[in-house]
């Protein structure tokens, strides 16, 4: 296959998602979930009923998708400098997953000396890693700054983390 993977693996399991997630977590690298279900009825500014529990129960990356596969061009890590984020840009660097895209490292916060700092060091992590980096830091409210940067510059595809105490973790939860 010309994307890198030879023979990917599907399974078909009867009974509860979670339950089937949990046990085949150990195998699994990186879940990839479409953001909604059969059964959402093509709402498209709606989540499916499952995908924050599936979220929730995995400790591996999620790549969640939309009806429309577009093939990404270019990706934004919204970054804290939390330990969380800095375990994504880690993850990331040794990942070949994006491998090629160039990646936009953005903060949004008061912008400081630390945070530079904070930014550099996750950027040279991910250029040792073989990335190609932008890096900004923008002051606003998380949700719409992270939207408003990642129109501004077309960028395809966020990662970001899930867990932890920054207000990155409330971005998305209005779809729109």
């Amino acid at each position: 296959m010309a994307e890198g993977v030879s023979s990917p693996e599907t399974k078909q399991r009867h009974g509860d998602l979670l339950e089937s997630l949990r046990e085949l977590e150990s195998d699994i690298r990186l879940l990839v979930i479409g953001r909604q279900g059969e059964s959402s009825g093509g709402a498209e500014a709606h989540v499916g009923s499952q995908l924050e529990s599936v979220i929730r129960i995995m400790h591996r990356p999620v790549l969640v998708t939309p009806a429309r596969f577009k093939k990404p061009e270019s990706a934004m890590l919204a970054f804290d400098g939390g330990a969380t984020t800095r375990k994504g840009v880690e993850m990331l660097a040794a990942s070949p997953l994006l491998k090629g895209l160039p990646i936009h490292l953005v903060m949004v916060g008061t912008e400081t000396k630390e945070g530079w700092a904070q930014l550099d060091a996750a950027c040279s992590t991910l250029s040792t890693g073989g990335y190609k980096v932008h890096t900004a830091m923008r002051a606003g409210e998380v949700e719409p700054t992270l939207h408003a940067y990642q129109k501004e510059h077309g960028i395809d595809l966020l990662v970001m983390g899930a867990y932890g105490h920054s207000r990155i973790r409330h971005y998305g939860q209005r779809i729109r």
